[in-house]
């Protein structure tokens, strides 16, 4: 009679409405915000005068110091215990990571010497510092605030679909705001306040609703740095995703970072850019989906089949490089791809935290949302250095209108070839992350644990 009456309960189950809008808040500012810093390294080459090589170098050492700060992050989250929890806190990182924002594409005029100092202290405060907290903070608080296990799923996809919505809208407009206003400093120091102050705003709705269920004030016992070193030697499944989302981000912003460059020289107008976001529609179909496709084929399989998807879709950009319509169509299956395994991260990470539990009695949430976030930036700036570099030997020249055959070609392969080997490589490396079939007897046993503790 008891197990019957579990199930009628978990089917009853509903996520609550705040946790569902709040978390879709919080999506809206990130996206806005990410969808400018895209255009980092094209301010930093077409208008503070720094050579392609030289941005590239610079992000790439910004990234590499970023992933270290993850780790420093991750213990300060696991060492949280106050009234407004464990990773809520951290949420007030998103005024920082507007703010200097701002700072950055209001950089002054400087010598070349100068403004590399600059572009690499606001670069790192941004990432290493900001977007770290709120990279190591999210899975960290989406633990402590849902009641169920597929409230994590559920709310990477409501976060998922708002992201693709604004996505979609920001990177329609944006563009268009750039191509009329964003021809001088001047003009994109403005177009960064107006969009970064109400992004503060909105960032701040989802601290405000939403409340972590664990009590953290109950958590008197607090982890050792040799604890967190041994919750990630003994879970090798957080290794194995590490490595995923490693490989994932080196893809995804190589194309990102190329994206800028493809539509100016390429495609011929920057403006192309406002078509080809309207392709960012099958990433909501995608978010839409994946919650249904997992309750019958699995996640794992699910997030398999997009990355299939995307492969197809990257490779079909070299039927003509230059047909906006090939690269518009190409788009809507190529987005797939890397956002099943970056906007769900959170599930690989969840299941993470509950596998390390169970392995070593000790539950671990902010080293553990660490090392991931980690190869995230590591990833990130090798995807975004790769760009510079590359490109910088292939010839290429900021000031110059019309780019050399090398240079366009490096810009393709970039922006094609690049991300469908990268989608390859990250089918073959998830295939040994078999954790998902283990869950389900993993979560008892933990929550038997938790009821004889309790007694």
């Amino acid at each position: 009679m008891k197990k019957a009456k579990e199930k009628k309960i978990d089917k009853k189950h509903k996520t609550p409405k705040n946790l569902i809008y709040g978390w879709g808040t919080f999506a809206i500012a990130l996206t806005i915000i990410g969808l400018l810093l895209n255009y980092v390294t094209f301010f930093a080459t077409d208008y503070m005068g720094i050579p392609a090589v030289t941005v590239g170098i610079i992000i790439m050492i910004s990234k590499i110091f970023d992933g270290f700060t993850d780790f420093v992050a991750g213990y300060l989250i696991d060492n949280t215990n106050s009234k407004l929890g464990k990773g809520r806190p951290y949420d007030l990182a998103i005024l920082g990571y507007a703010g200097c924002t701002i700072l950055l594409f209001g950089a002054p005029e400087m010598g070349l010497n100068a403004s590399c100092v600059y572009l690499f202290i606001m670069y790192s405060l941004i990432m290493s510092v900001f977007y770290t907290f709120i990279c190591c903070n999210e899975t960290v608080y989406m633990a402590n605030a849902i009641e169920d296990s597929n409230d994590s799923v559920k709310l990477s996809s409501v976060k998922g679909i708002t992201s693709m919505i604004v996505g979609v809208a920001a990177g329609i407009i944006l563009p268009q705001i750039i191509k009329n206003y964003g021809t001088t400093r001047q003009g994109w120091f403005i177009i960064s306040i107006a969009l970064m102050i109400p992004c503060m705003i909105i960032g701040m709705i989802r601290f405000t609703i939403v409340k972590e269920r664990r009590s953290s004030i109950a958590e008197k016992e607090k982890l050792k740095v040799k604890d967190m070193i041994g919750a990630i030697k003994k879970n090798k499944y957080v290794l194995i995703y590490a490595l995923v989302i490693f490989i994932v981000n080196i893809g995804y912003n190589s194309a990102n970072n190329v994206a800028t460059y493809y539509a100016q020289y390429i495609l011929g107008d920057i403006g192309a850019q406002s078509v080809l976001a309207l392709a960012n529609v099958s990433t909501l179909v995608l978010m839409a989906v994946v919650p249904i496709f997992t309750k019958k084929f699995g996640f794992l399989r699910t997030v398999s089949g997009a990355l299939v998807v995307g492969t197809a879709g990257f490779l079909f950009r070299l039927v003509n490089p230059s047909s906006l319509l090939v690269i518009f169509v190409a788009s809507l299956f190529s987005n797939m791809g890397f956002m099943a395994v970056i906007s769900f991260g959170s599930v690989f990470i969840i299941d993470c935290i509950e596998y390390g539990e169970w392995k070593s009695g000790k539950r671990s949430e902010g080293v553990i949302s660490a090392v991931p976030s980690f190869s995230t930036k590591i990833g990130t700036a090798l995807g975004a250095a790769m760009v510079g570099l590359l490109m910088g030997i292939s010839g290429y020249d900021g000031t110059l209108d019309i780019q050399s055959q090398s240079a366009n070609n490096m810009i393709i392969c970039l922006g094609a070839v690049v991300p469908a080997v990268i989608c390859i490589l990250t089918l073959i490396v998830l295939h040994f992350f078999d954790l998902e079939k283990k869950m389900p007897q993993i979560r008892r046993e933990l929550k038997d644990n938790e009821k004889q503790e309790n007694l």
